[in-house]
């Protein structure tokens, strides 16, 4: 099962933005890697809630994860 890797930047003033996204990444058992870096196999939902910090004028990557080593 592939894994992907959301990394996203939300800037302070969006506080409500960031609970929906927080909110949105608990709901669907995505993994906190570390601060704004969530582990998901959900490809779709990440791609939404990676839009709707893009629509708060945030930033917003989905990476798929692949390890090397």
């Amino acid at each position: 099962m592939k894994s992907f890797l959301l990394s996203f930047d939300l800037p302070r003033e969006m506080n409500p933005v960031r609970l929906r996204v927080f909110r949105a990444l608990r709901k669907m058992n995505a993994e906190k890697v570390h601060d704004s870096l969530w582990r998901s196999s959900e490809l779709e939902a990440l791609i939404q809630i990676a839009l709707l910090i893009k629509r708060a004028k945030g930033k917003a990557r989905i990476l798929e994860e692949k390890f090397v080593f």
